[in-house]
């Protein structure tokens, strides 16, 4: 299976490193020099630098041919433009995205994005389940 991924913060190396580790072949795009430098002496060859908006850069990572883009900037219109091209420029069969904004979770299914992962819902609901916990342990 062939992965590209956009944004190597915590999400995006930490998901590069998983799917290295189960046989995957990855490309991770990131637009910061440094950070993308960083990618390479930590996971190999697998980081190219440039902005993931750019079907220059997206055909770059080699999306024609890759199974899964994944999006993982803190960005939500950048995750959802690189979905975008990922899906109707490349073909790429399965998009998913990372959602801050959880009004925005809506129109990323609208648009077709096959999974989102709305990250302030998961932090909110993780925060309730803890709390809830700590509730009862005091009762």
């Amino acid at each position: 299976m062939y992965v590209v991924i956009l944004g190597a913060g915590r999400v995006g190396v930490r998901l590069a490193r998983w799917m290295l580790d189960s046989g995957s072949e990855v490309t991770l795009i990131e637009l910061n020099r440094w950070r993308s430098e960083v990618v390479k002496q930590s996971l190999g060859e697998v980081a190219i630098q440039g902005d993931g908006c750019s079907s220059l850069v997206l055909g770059e990572a080699g999306l024609a041919r890759a199974n899964i883009f994944v999006a993982t900037t803190g960005a939500d219109d950048v995750n959802l433009l690189s979905c975008q091209v990922a899906k109707h420029h490349y073909g790429v069969e399965k998009t998913i995205s990372t959602v801050y904004l959880p009004e925005h979770e809506e129109l990323f299914n609208m648009l077709g994005i096959d999974m989102t992962l709305n990250i302030t819902n998961l932090v909110i609901e993780s925060l309730e389940t803890g709390m809830a916990d700590l509730f009862v342990e005091e009762v």
